[in-house]
């Protein structure tokens, strides 16, 4: 009897282990429609699909899902789908084309795409084949420093990475950006300025790939506007209602406001204290 119920209990935290790391390791267990929790009078005309990419951890997806009632009362619903599959980039593609049907997405009058990273990666093959007809805007999140974390993870952390995310990274590592082209959507980028600490402490092996450009013209994207954020790739999911006026004035005019910061930033961004000059 006490060894079954030693089983038992080793059976339970062997659960309770693999759902940490199931939910750690690049499988979101967020909801995929984040609902507000306010009564709204009218049906969502719109809506905002967010993509999250390897960064996304409870922290973002609490600050992303506590601006549904705010876009709710703005007619816009929310949906941030789990679509990161441990197979690599096609699997996931082959999910979050899935999901955008399944919603069906294309009930909306219209519908607006933030993509961080790996979503871009992830959703541009399928905008271009013509998923989403009724799509408007898309906001990039683009970091000359970031993008360089999945080469420096397949190369020098390439089993860890493994573990924890399965081949996305991998992929992603290795192919080019694919670009939008659609000319009938708004296209803009937001790109970050400033380092997560993981690039900080690969600043070294991120200098030896080539010098980092954050002119908006070096992301092998076009685009109708573009703004430069204070903040590094962890910010831009923790603090995403920050982010989200921007968003939000492209959406509805296809123009950042007059405020956003436009001027790049100058010096090395991977200095010790993570200051640099600005122009």
């Amino acid at each position: 009897m006490a060894s079954l119920a030693c089983r038992v209990h080793h059976d339970r935290r062997f659960l309770a282990l693999a759902l940490l790391v199931l939910c750690g390791s690049g499988v979101s267990c967020a909801q995929t429609i984040v609902r507000p929790s306010v009564t709204v009078t009218a049906p969502a005309t719109d809506a905002l699909l967010v993509l999250p990419g390897f960064g996304y951890t409870r922290e973002g997806e609490r600050a992303i899902r506590s601006l549904a009632p705010s876009l709710a009362a703005d007619g816009i619903e929310l949906f941030v789908p789990t679509y990161i599959a441990r197979g690599g980039l096609d699997d996931s593609r082959d999910r979050l084309r899935q999901f955008i049907r399944q919603q069906p997405l294309d009930r909306y009058r219209q519908v607006h795409v933030f993509a961080f990273i790996a979503g871009g990666w992830t959703i541009n093959p399928l905008l271009e084949a013509g998923e989403l007809p009724n799509l408007a805007t898309v906001v990039y999140d683009r970091s000359p420093m970031q993008e360089r974390a999945a080469r420096i993870a397949d190369e020098k952390m390439h089993l860890l990475t493994w573990l924890r995310y399965g081949s996305p990274v991998f992929d992603l590592a290795r192919t080019p950006y694919p670009s939008l082209t659609r000319e009938t959507v708004r296209v803009a980028l937001v790109v970050e300025t400033m380092p997560t600490s993981f690039m900080r402490r690969q600043a070294a092996t991120a200098r030896s790939y080539g010098p980092m450009r954050f002119e908006c013209d070096q992301f092998s994207q076009r685009y109708d506007d573009c703004a430069f954020m204070p903040f590094s790739h962890d910010d831009m999911y923790r603090r995403f209602p920050d982010v989200w006026p921007q968003v939000k004035a492209f959406i509805r005019s296809g123009r950042f406001t007059d405020d956003a910061t436009r001027t790049p930033p100058v010096g090395d961004p991977l200095t010790p204290a993570g200051r640099r000059d600005r122009s």
